[in-house]
């Protein structure tokens, strides 16, 4: 007994098992492209089939000509899958005709099925490898646009470091770091991008410090810092990137970038977050954003549009609906605030919050607005809230790195358009912040 073999492309670390209990062979025709660690036993794969990774072929199964074997499929003993079919699951069931003027000489390696509808650069094998768990979940098609995309992040406090070594872990193309201020006990507490060694940080940016510590996390993703002042670069340097993550930035810089991140001439992806003691928030502007998402056995397309920054902190405080969270007012007060009186995000104080209560009550009387929505607690640990907590810049540096993935790959409900978090009642809330009379 044995196995013979005609085929166009192998994939690493596949194997074909003989059930010796019975006279059968492994016969793989020509122009078949197999996946990496496929398991085959005793089966028959017909001319110009393709199978994706890790699937399992059992004995006496047949893959008849110009059919695809999805990734992660397992083909049940004595199973015969007719020509030209799409087959997915466990156990393997057919859900599409393939179309027939792809050749599989065109497609290798990964989720043949995403593949389809791929154009571009491929992911190398070396990429394919490291990056092979996280292909079966999202599949190959969204690991491939976030090998290309280009990520800058301006501000690294605790929160954003999290996000980093998330979005570098997932496989990102590049990220590029803004943040010139020096190393100090506030970055030690909550960065853990920063060593605690002074040999190490000393006379270093908290830019320069954290690169070298991504780069270690992943040595695929390319890590640069970039000296200067975001509100100082012009629109030109905005359009290298697909996605632009501000934090720890005034309310005027961060209305700046995201007006030119819309001015761009392609769509870029902007976020600020923003933590502060054990509150945290996101907004995200997509602008008009197409994404796709399963709905039962179907994938359906959705197209949203988001406000800018501007728009969504300038909506009337009277006609949002009474259930908005609390954290999206007193975040606005803390804003407003630091604007007045020229300080930079977290350099309030105690001592302030008489000031910023007195803000508040201005504030909810302009907008015809009951000030007990904006509890003086609230108010108090934001004022305060220099310390970032580690447990909430984790939870919330998850959550935007989840978001700028689905914004890369284009795939799954993104958040429209802010996310708050209060360690307080460990909420998490998603609130569609804009004008009433604006499209959706």
């Amino acid at each position: 007994m044995g196995w013979r073999i005609r085929l166009e492309w192998i994939g690493s670390s596949w194997r074909s098992e003989q059930n010796y209990g019975l006279p059968a062979e492994t016969y793989i025709e020509r122009f078949v492209t197999i996946g990496a660690y496929s398991l085959l036993r005793s089966c028959t794969i017909e001319p110009e089939c393709i199978t994706g990774q890790h699937p399992i072929l059992m004995e006496g199964s047949l893959v008849e000509a110009h059919s695809i074997v999805e990734a992660g499929s397992v083909v049940p003993p004595g199973r015969r899958i007719p020509s030209g079919e799409l087959w997915t699951g466990n156990p393997a069931r057919s859900v599409d005709p393939v179309v027939p003027w792809i050749k599989p000489s065109c497609l290798s390696r990964l989720d043949s099925r995403l593949k389809l509808e791929m154009d571009g650069e491929e992911l190398t094998e070396q990429e394919t490898a490291l990056y092979d768990r996280q292909i079966r979940v999202w599949g190959a098609d969204a690991q491939r646009r976030l090998s290309k995309a280009h990520v800058l992040v301006g501000g690294i406090k605790g929160t954003v470091a999290e996000f980093c070594k998330n979005i570098v872990l997932a496989g990102v193309g590049s990220v590029v770091l803004v943040d010139e201020r020096p190393v100090t006990e506030e970055a030690l507490n909550a960065n853990f991008l920063i060593s605690p060694d002074e040999k190490v940080y000393a006379g270093r940016s908290v830019a320069e410090v954290c690169c070298d510590s991504l780069k270690d996390f992943n040595p695929m993703v390319r890590v640069s810092v970039e000296k200067g002042d975001l509100s100082t670069f012009g629109e030109d340097f905005y359009e290298k990137f697909d996605v632009v993550v501000v934090s720890c930035w005034s309310l005027k810089t961060k209305r700046l970038i995201n007006e030119r991140c819309r001015k761009s001439s392609k769509r870029i992806a902007y976020y600020s977050v923003d933590c502060r003691d054990s509150c945290g928030e996101i907004f995200a502007d997509l602008q008009n954003y197409t994404y796709s998402k399963k709905k039962l056995d179907e994938t359906i397309t959705c197209e949203i549009q988001y406000p800018s920054y501007e728009e969504a902190i300038a909506v009337p405080w009277r006609t949002l609906p009474k259930k908005v969270s609390k954290l999206y007012f007193a975040m606005r007060v803390i804003e407003r605030f630091e604007e007045s009186e020229g300080r930079n995000p977290g350099e309030t104080t105690r001592a302030d919050l008489p000031n910023v209560l007195k803000l508040r009550k201005e504030l909810c009387e302009a907008n015809s607005f009951n000030e007990s929505q904006i509890p003086d607690s609230l108010l108090e640990r934001l004022a305060v809230g220099l310390t970032e907590f580690p447990p909430v810049c984790a939870i919330i540096g998850g959550i935007l790195g989840q978001e700028v993935i689905k914004a890369i790959s284009g795939k799954g409900d993104p958040v429209k358009n802010f996310f708050f978090f209060d360690a307080m009642d460990g909420k998490g809330i998603i609130e569609d912040i804009r004008n009433p009379n604006a499209g959706s």
